[in-house]
């Protein structure tokens, strides 16, 4: 394939993911965060909504990605015994945190603990899965 070809392909990629973080964001206006995390903890796509300030430094968030890539990965190797991980969750008692399996990256999600965490669960798995 040309480098245009390449280009264009991901250009494709990028502008799919973008659509997929503005899908989520639009499930409900407690969503802080929506981020496609690649394998090295690196935010490529998404960040947080509007007017959100982050609760942790750039350095605290690039660890609690990889800190996600981690329990994804560990969760994983039991999947032949128990089938594959559909999502983690942890709640506490200002945020939720979603991450899902995404591909070769992760969707990681960040939720104001006051919201319909299940509903909006079910919709991001939706949009993900479609």
């Amino acid at each position: 394939m040309t480098d245009i070809g390449m280009s264009k392909k991901n250009d494709l990629h990028g502008r799919f993911r973008r659509d997929i973080c503005n899908e989520i964001f639009a499930v409900d206006k407690n969503i802080r965060f929506v981020g496609i995390v690649n394998r090295e903890g690196e935010v490529v796509e998404g960040g947080f909504r509007k007017g959100i300030e982050p609760l942790l430094d750039q350095s605290e968030e690039q660890d609690m990605y990889l800190q996600s890539l981690s329990n994804i990965g560990f969760f994983q190797s039991f999947s032949e015994k128990f089938g594959p991980v559909d999502y983690l969750l942890i709640r506490q008692k200002k945020i939720t945190m979603i991450t899902i399996p995404y591909k070769a990256d992760i969707l990681c999600i960040s939720i104001s603990s006051l919201s319909d965490i299940d509903r909006i669960r079910d919709e991001t798995i939706k949009i993900v899965t479609n």
